[in-house]
């Protein structure tokens, strides 16, 4: 196969995409490349890059961001991707300097040759083994949730006290490297209804809209003073974990996809989960 026949397909089964106006993309190498190896990661950084090429993958699926820059004539950066702050998209190459890790990767994505894809709208809201169907799946909610919108669902958890819920949730990503969840609220609140959030996309009003009694947010969808202070005035208690713990399932779900439509190509995922430990 070559690389623009996995977009060629995300493109015909993706009707849920806004072709025009997507992330999902080639962001490095050539499309028409003849690929001997696909990886799956869910952020493409210089470790998991290098993993791929070492393990014959020359076709790199990512389903967030890579950071690199391009220069035009006058030293502007240009050609980053949306959703950066303001000021990002302004900077010159006398501001990040020479040795700046996004000039870095830029310079070896050009000289490996490794193709780098972005699969997220497409992933995000495939029915049911995307993102969040993952997500689900892997915390053990198979039930077909009370409520779901895009991006959320909410499941039944039997009136269980906010402590065991905590700790049966940070039992599930434990396996993810997230060795610790926090918890804003009354440990001891019976809980009926939980939503589930992932990605940066966890907004507390939306979810506690949709009937729920306690959220499962991340870090990166959550300004911590102004949902913690909801939280503790609604008496609405946050599980909050980390973005990539919770977007992990569906990057191994993303890459048996990827092997069941491509055969012919070795698939591998390479993990990365929660990126921080905790110390105590």
């Amino acid at each position: 196969m070559r690389a623009k026949e996995l977009r060629e397909h995300t493109q015909k089964s993706g009707k849920w995409v806004d072709w025009e106006h997507t992330v999902d993309q080639f962001l490095a190498g050539d499309p028409e490349s003849e690929v001997t190896g696909i990886a799956v990661c869910w952020m493409p950084t210089f470790f998991t890059l290098k993993k791929a090429l070492e393990g014959g993958c020359n076709l790199f699926v990512t389903h967030e961001e890579v950071y690199t820059v391009v220069l035009d004539k006058g030293g502007k950066v240009v050609g980053l991707p949306p959703g950066l702050p303001p000021w990002v998209y302004e900077m010159r190459i006398d501001q990040i300097g020479q040795n700046d890790a996004w000039l870095k990767k830029k310079k070896w994505l050009d000289e490996t040759g490794i193709v780098l894809y972005r699969c997220h709208d497409f992933w995000d809201d495939f029915p049911e083994i995307g993102i969040h169907g993952a997500w689900a799946d892997w915390l053990g909610f198979t039930a077909k949730p009370i409520a779901e919108k895009r991006y959320y669902e909410v499941h039944d958890v039997d009136n269980m006290v906010l402590r065991e819920l905590a700790e049966r949730i940070l039992q599930r990503v434990k396996p993810l490297g997230q060795d610790v969840v926090h918890v804003v609220g009354d440990m001891n609140k019976r809980i009926s209804r939980l939503a589930l959030g992932t990605g940066a996309i966890t907004n507390y009003r939306e979810m506690y809209s949709m009937g729920a009694d306690a959220l499962l947010v991340t870090d990166d969808g959550t300004k911590f003073v102004e949902y913690s202070q909801w939280s503790l005035d609604s008496d609405v208690p946050l599980i909050i974990v980390s973005h990539p713990t919770a977007e992990e399932p569906g990057m191994r779900t993303l890459a048996r996809y990827i092997q069941e439509k491509f055969p012919d190509v070795p698939v591998t995922e390479i993990p990365v989960g929660c990126i921080y430990k905790a110390i105590s």
